[in-house]
């Protein structure tokens, strides 16, 4: 019942050894004849033991529909029309359903990107684990239970025995995460298919799932094919990465070979669309256009539409994926591979190398009461929840804790920290849909604290867009009466103008009136959340919350929604408060940053002072988990440790503050450089000579 059945060699890739998983010409449609659509075209690609293998591409480049048809979960309407799927020696296309059921799972585990909807909500964790557990091996209950309470503890859940009990509910995203490779794990796999296992998770959860899967990787000897379109993610764990756009594999080898020199555009322009440190460029790079569908595949080369180095030939002629002049090998699909420089990641440490970091900036005087659009003073939110099945006594969870800002008119004002930190929870009480428990709201000098009494002139001039625009928005109504809704709401336009009106923010967000008559199914993650933001545009509102708007969306997309958010923030005057987890990203768009750990602001500055000379150990904490695209720049160089490290703190941070008194620095459990002074008495906030102000009893030391 032990998770390692066995000693492996530790950390190294199979060199010399037949691939575990190999992937040949594989095809995968949609449909039957006429209407048939080809999603996966002549895919081939190869995971050797102990490897991990980077799948990286835009949603729609065809990454999942790849990793389901490798482990025959392929949904009902698409087939395999072509190729091999071999697994050891077997070709899983022909081999019976059966056959399938005791690879997945025994041999093959599988991670989702949300597991949330992985687990199933009405079932315990406990229950979960076993039954996989069970399915697979011959055990009694209570061997599999001791089993299932080994693994969770090996994932890093504190207090595994009693938590099996407990339901996915009570977890937070990166704790099921960890319960999700429990489950992939509990049979003891050959091959892990993670398919983007850190999606929107903050930096230092994302860190810490990442090492979790390298150390089991090294454990168990295992060989991990890792879907995502984080690039930072793929540099940072995989060996070998395949690049796939349009459904076919445009470029494949080894991760830092193909990073530092790229041969096809599209990974250069990937590369080039992720915020880096060192950046300069006031504007993101963006890809033109979007992934083009199955059913309407341009002829020649599928990039040609969306690339600055397309020529007559790109247009019109089958480009193949072809073995390039390399050691170490690589394969590539481009006509030009052989005659274009393509800077990759040499592009950024260029940037370190020529022009030192941007100088920091003063962080700007204190705002007046006269000057500042919104402020906020001294803002306290506790939540009171009830204790035990029967809901006898209770505690309460102080969620932010007498946080304070102001935003100016035109200004952005950047809030970042982990998950539980409070970040949501002030964008709720400054929209309203939180009561402070105490505090002060003022909106050009009009007290907000009374939620049920805010003017609706203020309503309109506040605005929000969320994280998940498929969650948000109403799926039963067409793009014109999503954007329509609010107007409708404050004030009716006649019916002709009430088109007109929402045709122009389509346009002012680069969507034309073609779209007018759409849903949300029909179009992609990035179109939706410009429709989102078209709709908060709709009231021509004076501040717009911003909660983690960009977290789930592929790296060019991003960029363009942030280049959109800039230029309509300084077309409209706009003020943002921008939440998020990305430093990197948060800092690009931001004029100012607001750090928060445990619900309250531990730093705050000018956004270059701020990143650039952190001062706050925590601060330095985030940066510190942030991943690069340059594979030379990895968190660590060389195997990971074997055992990562159990933490629940980033999730339960204001559980984990000193005590409802706020006796104590909330850091002070996880900071490195905490003494006695920390536990014993709160930090007072520090004004440093560069502006920014921290709250730190060591500020000035650091």
């Amino acid at each position: 019942m032990s998770l390692v059945s066995a000693p492996v060699a530790l950390g190294h890739r199979g060199a010399g050894e037949p691939p575990l998983l190999r992937v040949g010409g594989l095809s995968i449609v949609a449909g039957a004849g006429t209407q048939a659509v080809t999603l996966v075209d002549d895919v081939s690609l190869h995971v050797a033991p102990r490897e991990t293998l980077g799948i990286v591409g835009e949603s729609g480049s065809g990454k999942t529909v790849t990793a389901m048809a490798i482990g025959g979960l392929l949904p009902a309407g698409l087939r395999i029309a072509g190729g091999t799927v071999e697994f050891a020696g077997q070709d899983l296309t022909t081999a019976s359903p059966e056959v399938l059921q005791s690879i997945r799972g025994a041999e093959i585990g599988f991670v989702f990107q949300d597991p949330q909807n992985s687990l199933d909500p009405v079932f315990s964790i406990g229950s979960q684990l076993t039954e996989a557990i069970r399915a697979h091996q011959h055990l009694s209950r209570s061997e599999a239970r001791s089993h299932a309470v080994g693994l969770l503890d090996r994932v890093g859940i504190a207090n595994a025995d009693k938590r099996m009990a407990d339901y996915p509910y009570q977890f937070s995203g990166g704790m099921a995460q960890r319960v999700m490779m429990a489950i992939a794990l509990c049979c003891n796999p050959k091959l892990l298919i993670a398919d983007e296992p850190t999606t929107a998770l903050d930096v230092t959860m994302q860190a810490q799932i990442l090492d979790l899967l390298e150390s089991l990787k090294v454990e168990l000897g295992l060989s991990v094919l890792l879907i995502s379109h984080d690039l930072g993610v793929v540099a940072d764990m995989a060996d070998r990465v395949a690049v796939m756009y349009g459904g076919q594999m445009v470029e494949q080898g080894e991760t830092a070979l193909l990073f530092s020199h790229p041969r096809h555009p599209y990974l250069d322009a990937l590369i080039a669309a992720q915020p880096e440190e060192g950046e300069e460029s006031h504007r993101l790079a963006t890809i033109p256009g979007r992934v083009p569908s199955a059913a309407q595949m341009p002829d020649g080369c599928r990039f040609h539409p969306r690339c600055s180095f397309a020529q007559d030939q790109c247009r019109t002629d089958t480009v193949a994926l072809v073995d390039a002049a390399s050691s170490p090998p690589r394969q590539v699909r481009c006509h030009r591979s052989d005659e274009l420089t393509l800077e990759g990641v040499r592009r950024q440490r260029a940037g370190h190398a020529v022009s030192p970091l941007r100088q920091a900036q003063a962080a700007p005087a204190a705002t007046s009461a006269t000057d500042a659009l919104f402020e906020v003073r001294d803002l306290t939110k506790v939540f009171v929840a009830r204790r035990g099945f029967l809901g006898r006594g209770k505690y309460a969870v102080t969620a932010v804790d007498h946080v304070s800002f102001d935003i100016r008119p035109g200004e952005t004002l950047g809030m970042v920290g982990e998950t539980g930190a409070g970040k949501s929870t002030v964008g709720r009480l400054v929209l309203g849909l939180e009561s402070p428990t105490s505090g002060v709201i003022r909106f050009r000098g009009t007290s907000l604290r009374n939620v049920e009494k805010r003017p609706p002139l203020v309503r309109r001039d506040l605005q929000v867009i969320f994280q998940n625009p498929y969650a948000s928005l109403n799926p039963s109504m067409t793009v014109l009466e999503l954007v329509a809704e609010p107007i409708d709401v404050h004030g009716r336009l006649p019916q002709r103008e009430r088109t007109e009106a929402v045709a122009v923010l389509l346009a002012s967000v680069g969507l034309g009136s073609e779209y007018l008559r759409r849903y949300i199914y029909e179009m992609s993650g990035g179109q939706l959340q410009r429709i989102a933001i078209a709709r908060a545009l709709s009231m021509n509102p004076k501040l717009i919350v911003l909660d983690e708007p960009i977290s789930s969306l592929d790296v060019s997309t991003q960029a363009q929604v942030v280049n959109l958010l800039e230029d309509l923030r300084d077309s409209h005057g706009l003020s943002y408060l921008f939440i998020g987890h990305n430093l990197a990203v948060v800092s690009h768009i931001s004029d100012r940053l607001a750090i928060l750990y445990g619900g309250q602001i531990v730093e705050t500055g000018g956004s270059e002072t701020v990143y650039r000379r952190p001062r706050h150990p925590y601060t330095r904490a985030l940066i510190g988990a942030m991943l690069s695209t340059d594979p030379a720049r990895r968190r660590v160089q060389g195997p990971k440790p074997t055992h990562a490290v159990r933490t629940e703190a980033p999730v339960d941070a204001a559980l984990a503050a000193p005590d409802s008194a706020g006796h104590g620095c909330v850091y002070a459990s996880r900071c490195p450089l905490a003494e006695d002074l920390c536990r014993r008495e709160a930090p007072p906030d520090v004004v440093c000579a560069d502006g920014t102000i921290v709250r730190c009893h060591f500020a000035e030391k650091m």
